[in-house]
Formats: structure tokens, C-alpha cells, sequence
């Protein structure tokens, strides 16, 4: 079984709810140490050591044991390093980035077995069937594919979405068969497959 830990995005809030969300990349594994992999495709490239070190620093202030992170530098990292790894996180960011890794990524599917798969907004999506971009200074008309790790369609930045049913209507029209995972700003869901 893989956990699957999906957020709706702004985890850098210092809420309650992001706290959580962060003691999430421990206490969701049953070792004594765990291995963490931090992956910022999502974002330009200049910004990912800014990201790694903010991102680290909120895990290990909310870790109970003992914490090796890592960042994914480079896709051809990614299957050598996934395999010593407990929990691979994807960040938020923009769809243009990410988008040039997707196709090389349904690997991912059978390298997750017994793992953690983490994503927030962008990473979210990532694991989803499908998903239509939450803010407005993106793509909002256009109904993406994601890897379909998680058995969901997908819409984060839910409580602050301005174009709900539109957005619903698009998901129902390309994939009725699928539910729906709304999730919102500094909430998670966690669920197992």
C-alpha cells in the first residue's frame, strides 16, 4: 500500500493545520528514521534551494525521530533515490514547470509500494487523474491530465476558488466516473491504496 497525503496548497502559513501537515512526513512512517526526498519541479529552478531549506526546517521542527531530507536535483536522480527513500514530497508551483516531467514520471506508480507519496496544490494535482488549475493567473480553462496515482479528480485552493461549478462541470464532462477531492487552502487529506 502507498499513503497518499494531499494538501490544498499555501503551506507556508504558519497555521495549526500546516503544522500537522508537516508532522505528516514522520508520523506516517513506521521506522525510527526516515528517509525524505523534497522535489520542487513545480517551481524555477533558482528557487529550489530557498524552498528545500524552509521546507526542511518546518519538518524537522515537527519530527518525533530521527530525519535524513534530501532534494530531487535532477530527473535522473529520481528512481535510485526513490528506492532508499520513506517519503518522496512534491510542492506546489506552476503547471508549465512541471508539466515537462509528467510523462517520464508514470514510473511512479510501481515505485511508490509501502512509501509515502506527498503533494501539495501542484503535487496534488500531479497525483490525480484530472485536475483544472485553481488560481487565476494560470490556465483555468483547460482540464489536465495528472499521473492518476490517487483515484480522484482534483481542485485545491478550494476555499478560496471563484469558478467552483465551472470547474466541477469540467471534471464531470471529461471523467463521470471519477469523484471529486476538493481540498482546501492549509488542509490535507490522507488516504491509503
Amino acid at each position: 500500500m502507498t499513503t497518499y497525503i494531499l494538501h490544498g496548497g499555501r503551506t507556508k502559513i504558519d497555521s495549526a493545520s500546516n503544522k500537522l501537515f508537516f508532522k505528516q512526513f514522520t508520523d506516517t512512517v513506521q521506522k525510527n528514521h526516515v528517509k525524505i526526498l523534497l522535489c520542487y519541479w513545480a517551481r524555477d529552478r533558482k528557487k529550489w534551494n530557498e524552498l528545500f531549506e524552509a521546507d526542511k526546517a518546518k519538518i524537522l521542527q515537527e519530527a518525533t525521530k530521527k530525519v535524513d531530507i534530501n532534494i530531487i536535483s535532477a530527473f535522473e536522480n529520481l528512481p535510485s533515490q526513490l528506492k532508499e527513500a520513506d517519503v518522496i514530497y512534491f510542492s506546489g508551483g506552476e503547471e508549465e514547470f512541471l508539466r515537462q516531467y509528467m510523462s517520464n514520471l508514470q514510473f511512479l506508480k510501481g515505485a511508490l509500494e509501502n512509501k509515502v507519496f506527498i503533494g501539495s496544490s501542484m503535487g496534488a494535482f500531479l497525483a490525480s487523474k484530472h485536475y483544472v488549475l485553481s488560481l487565476s493567473s494560470q490556465n483555468e480553462n483547460t482540464v489536465y491530465g495528472g499521473l492518476g496515482l490517487a483515484p480522484y479528480n482534483i481542485l485545491c485552493h478550494w476555499n478560496v476558488e471563484t469558478n467552483k461549478e465551472r470547474k466541477i462541470a469540467m471534471l464531470k464532462e471529461k471523467d463521470p466516473q471519477t469523484p471529486l477531492l476538493l481540498i482546501e487552502e492549509e488542509k490535507f487529506e490522507v488516504f491509503k491504496i
